[in-house]
């Protein structure tokens, strides 16, 4: 049944909304800074692990961006193409570095097969190949066309199907000819091995890359956790469009921002030359829900799976130099 399309109302916990966006921020700038821990005042947020306002300035986007799309090397678009799929499937830094240290260079060329066998070894050794950032399912066992597959372990059921209906049928180039960011995450979703949210993920970080250069703000979808945020920071958020949601606040928000400083004395600083996206503001909603889950708030009629929040903070020694896409035009202080 589709939402109406009526004007979003902020409730009493909206504040809280723009307070962790505002108080990430700083600590991210503290950090950035070189500034000595504690970052930040607040006890939740010195106690708990979140995610950035932005989502590009996560470690992992970081090395995304740093070691396997921008790392100084030129590679053919079926190579980016591959090299993304597989680091964003694991989502896993240490992974992704095992199997360069196994075969170099990664490409196309490495195959499928080969990386399959390795890692088949690591798992026998107790590695765990996979990030906890979210979690990639099997739930396509079950679908007639991939009963094939379901005796694979879950990384060589997706590579088979990637090779088989990617790479070998030449469907590849349905993807690298897209021409919206809607577009690119369509043609991930029409694969029934990618969910929703995987199928976003996987196109917002596809266009991190030269291979495409769609503005963030032309499209986005929620998910769980976003919804949650959206519905304990907004009066009958049931009866709204979420997407419209986040639509709303990232049109107002500069204004929004601004009142919200006035009131509270509170800074908010953005990254040079780029505002949050449509996918910033959906991923702050999820963290939101986080926060107010730590500050034990509750909202009629929203469901929130306990109170706890699962991970603590656990500060990073090494240092992350930040990369952007150039054609993003954020050029970094000092």
């Amino acid at each position: 049944m589709k939402k109406n399309k009526i004007i979003p109302v902020p409730n009493e916990n909206f504040q809280y909304y723009l307070y962790w966006i505002t108080k990430r921020m700083e600590i991210f700038w503290n950090k950035y800074e070189g500034k000595r821990a504690p970052w930040t005042d607040d006890p939740i947020l010195q106690k708990y692990k979140f995610c950035n306002t932005y989502r590009c300035l996560d470690r992992v986007s970081q090395y995304l961006l740093s070691h396997v799309i921008y790392n100084g090397k030129q590679y053919e678009p079926e190579d980016m193409f591959f090299r993304i799929l597989l680091f964003k499937h694991f989502n896993k830094i240490e992974t992704w570095e095992l199997l360069e240290k196994e075969f170099g260079d990664i490409t196309y060329e490495t195959g499928f097969e080969n990386i399959a066998k390795f890692l088949d070894e690591k798992i026998k050794e107790g590695v765990s190949i996979y990030g906890d950032a979210y979690i990639i399912g099997c739930f396509f066992y079950p679908f007639p066309e991939y009963a094939y597959i379901k005796h694979l372990s879950k990384h060589r059921a997706h590579f088979r199907i990637w090779d088989d209906e990617i790479f070998q049928n030449g469907h590849l180039y349905d993807f690298l000819e897209a021409q919206s960011l809607e577009d690119l995450y369509t043609t991930f979703r029409k694969m029934r091995i990618h969910g929703d949210f995987t199928a976003q993920q996987f196109a917002i970080d596809m266009n991190y890359s030269p291979l495409f250069n769609f503005s963030e703000n032309d499209f986005v979808i929620t998910g769980p956790g976003s919804i949650r945020g959206i519905e304990r920071t907004f009066q009958d958020a049931r009866k709204c469009d979420y997407v419209g949601v986040i639509k709303w606040v990232h049109k107002n928000f500069e204004e929004l921002m601004s009142h919200f400083e006035k009131e509270t004395g509170m800074e908010f600083k953005p990254l040079p030359n780029r505002l949050p996206t449509l996918i910033d503001i959906q991923n702050c909603f999820c963290e939101t829900d986080k926060f107010l889950r730590g500050m034990w708030i509750e909202t009629p009629g929203v469901k929130v799976k306990g109170q706890r929040i699962k991970h603590t903070y656990l500060p990073n020694k090494e240092r992350i130099e930040y990369v952007f896409p150039e054609k993003w035009g954020v050029i970094m202080p000092g």
